[in-house]
Protein backbone atom coordinates (compact mmCIF):
# COMPACT_ATOMS: atom_id res chain seq x y z
CA UNK A 1 0.00 0.00 0.00
CA UNK A 2 2.37 2.40 1.01
CA UNK A 3 4.40 2.19 -2.56
CA UNK A 4 1.11 3.17 -4.10
CA UNK A 5 0.99 6.64 -1.88
CA UNK A 6 5.08 6.76 -2.61
CA UNK A 7 4.48 6.50 -6.53
CA UNK A 8 1.08 8.44 -6.58
CA UNK A 9 3.03 11.05 -4.82
CA UNK A 10 6.01 11.22 -6.56
CA UNK A 11 4.64 11.17 -10.23
CA UNK A 12 2.29 14.21 -8.95
CA UNK A 13 5.30 16.04 -7.85
CA UNK A 14 7.56 15.46 -10.70
CA UNK A 15 4.58 15.97 -13.23
CA UNK A 16 2.57 18.60 -11.65
CA UNK A 17 5.21 20.96 -9.44
CA UNK A 18 3.45 24.28 -10.24
CA UNK A 19 -0.17 23.15 -9.36
CA UNK A 20 0.61 21.50 -6.23
CA UNK A 21 3.05 24.21 -5.34
CA UNK A 22 -0.06 26.72 -5.96
CA UNK A 23 -2.25 24.82 -3.41
CA UNK A 24 -0.40 24.83 -0.54
CA UNK A 25 1.13 28.47 -0.58
CA UNK A 26 -1.84 30.37 -2.82
CA UNK A 27 1.55 31.70 -5.13
CA UNK A 28 2.68 31.49 -8.12
CA UNK A 29 5.76 28.71 -7.32
CA UNK A 30 9.47 30.10 -8.09
CA UNK A 31 11.74 28.15 -10.84
CA UNK A 32 13.82 27.17 -7.77
CA UNK A 33 10.77 25.51 -5.91
CA UNK A 34 9.37 24.08 -9.00
CA UNK A 35 13.04 22.46 -9.51
CA UNK A 36 13.27 21.02 -5.98
CA UNK A 37 10.01 19.65 -6.20
CA UNK A 38 10.66 17.19 -9.26
CA UNK A 39 13.69 16.31 -6.92
CA UNK A 40 11.71 15.09 -4.09
CA UNK A 41 9.34 13.63 -7.05
CA UNK A 42 12.53 11.66 -8.86
CA UNK A 43 13.74 10.48 -5.80
CA UNK A 44 10.36 9.23 -4.26
CA UNK A 45 9.97 7.33 -7.73
CA UNK A 46 14.03 5.67 -7.53
CA UNK A 47 13.46 5.22 -3.55
CA UNK A 48 9.96 3.03 -4.34
CA UNK A 49 11.48 1.21 -7.42
CA UNK A 50 14.67 0.44 -4.79
CA UNK A 51 13.10 -0.72 -1.81
CA UNK A 52 9.48 -2.20 -3.41
CA UNK A 53 10.94 -4.78 -5.53
CA UNK A 54 10.47 -7.55 -3.86
CA UNK A 55 10.96 -5.87 -0.72
CA UNK A 56 12.73 -7.16 2.50
CA UNK A 57 13.12 -5.75 5.86
CA UNK A 58 16.56 -4.05 5.70
CA UNK A 59 15.83 -2.17 2.62
CA UNK A 60 12.15 -1.20 3.51
CA UNK A 61 14.08 0.12 6.99
CA UNK A 62 16.42 1.99 5.35
CA UNK A 63 13.89 3.54 3.10
CA UNK A 64 11.93 4.55 5.97
CA UNK A 65 15.15 6.17 7.46
CA UNK A 66 15.93 8.06 4.10
CA UNK A 67 12.19 9.77 4.45
CA UNK A 68 13.25 10.27 8.54
CA UNK A 69 16.22 12.36 7.35
CA UNK A 70 14.28 14.24 4.88
CA UNK A 71 11.57 15.13 7.52
CA UNK A 72 14.24 15.98 9.97
CA UNK A 73 16.25 18.43 7.36
CA UNK A 74 12.49 20.12 6.34
CA UNK A 75 12.17 20.90 9.93
CA UNK A 76 15.33 22.18 10.04
CA UNK A 77 15.07 24.50 7.03
CA UNK A 78 11.42 25.29 7.87
CA UNK A 79 13.62 27.17 11.42
CA UNK A 80 15.71 29.18 9.02
CA UNK A 81 13.72 29.96 6.25
CA UNK A 82 10.37 31.66 7.05
CA UNK A 83 9.52 32.16 3.49
CA UNK A 84 9.23 28.78 2.66
CA UNK A 85 8.01 27.10 6.39
CA UNK A 86 4.76 26.16 5.07
CA UNK A 87 6.03 24.11 2.02
CA UNK A 88 8.70 22.76 4.29
CA UNK A 89 6.97 22.05 7.26
CA UNK A 90 4.23 20.15 4.67
CA UNK A 91 7.32 18.08 2.99
CA UNK A 92 8.35 17.33 6.62
CA UNK A 93 5.33 16.33 7.75
CA UNK A 94 4.61 14.03 4.53
CA UNK A 95 7.96 12.29 5.09
CA UNK A 96 7.34 11.76 8.53
CA UNK A 97 4.46 9.75 7.54
CA UNK A 98 6.17 8.01 5.09
CA UNK A 99 9.09 7.15 7.88
CA UNK A 100 6.36 5.81 10.25
CA UNK A 101 3.89 3.58 7.64
CA UNK A 102 8.05 2.15 6.12
CA UNK A 103 9.19 1.68 9.80
CA UNK A 104 5.68 -0.19 10.55
CA UNK A 105 5.96 -1.93 7.01
CA UNK A 106 9.55 -3.17 8.05
CA UNK A 107 8.43 -5.22 10.80
CA UNK A 108 6.20 -7.29 8.71
CA UNK A 109 8.58 -8.16 5.87
CA UNK A 110 10.64 -10.89 5.27
CA UNK A 111 14.34 -10.68 6.25
CA UNK A 112 15.10 -12.13 2.63
CA UNK A 113 13.16 -11.42 -0.78
CA UNK A 114 12.11 -14.67 -2.15
CA UNK A 115 13.71 -14.99 -5.29
CA UNK A 116 14.81 -17.73 -8.18
CA UNK A 117 18.79 -17.94 -8.36
CA UNK A 118 20.14 -16.77 -12.03
CA UNK A 119 16.99 -14.14 -12.49
CA UNK A 120 18.44 -11.56 -13.21
CA UNK A 121 15.96 -9.60 -11.16
CA UNK A 122 16.86 -11.72 -8.24
CA UNK A 123 20.57 -10.42 -9.11
CA UNK A 124 19.55 -6.94 -8.31
CA UNK A 125 17.35 -7.94 -5.20
CA UNK A 126 20.86 -10.04 -3.80
CA UNK A 127 23.01 -6.51 -4.68
CA UNK A 128 20.55 -4.55 -2.85
CA UNK A 129 20.10 -6.63 0.22
CA UNK A 130 23.85 -6.89 0.43
CA UNK A 131 24.48 -3.12 -0.27
CA UNK A 132 21.19 -2.30 2.35
CA UNK A 133 22.81 -4.32 4.97
CA UNK A 134 26.27 -2.89 4.89
CA UNK A 135 24.43 0.87 5.13
CA UNK A 136 22.32 -0.24 7.45
CA UNK A 137 25.52 -1.85 9.85
CA UNK A 138 26.56 1.89 9.94
CA UNK A 139 23.30 3.54 10.43
CA UNK A 140 20.56 1.71 12.29
CA UNK A 141 20.92 1.04 15.37
CA UNK A 142 21.53 -2.41 16.94
CA UNK A 143 18.46 -2.75 18.30
CA UNK A 144 16.97 -2.10 15.12
CA UNK A 145 18.93 -4.23 13.18
CA UNK A 146 18.41 -7.55 15.71
CA UNK A 147 14.50 -6.52 15.14
CA UNK A 148 14.95 -6.80 11.40
CA UNK A 149 16.95 -10.09 11.79
CA UNK A 150 19.96 -8.83 10.11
Amino acid sequence: MIVWARVGYGIALLVLPSPLLRLVTGQPATAREQALTRVLGARLLAQAAVTDVRPDAVSVALGAEVDFVHAVSMLAWAAVDRGSRRLTLLSAATAGLFAAAGAAQARRTPAVAHARTGDALATLVRLRRRIAESVARYTLPRSVRAALKT
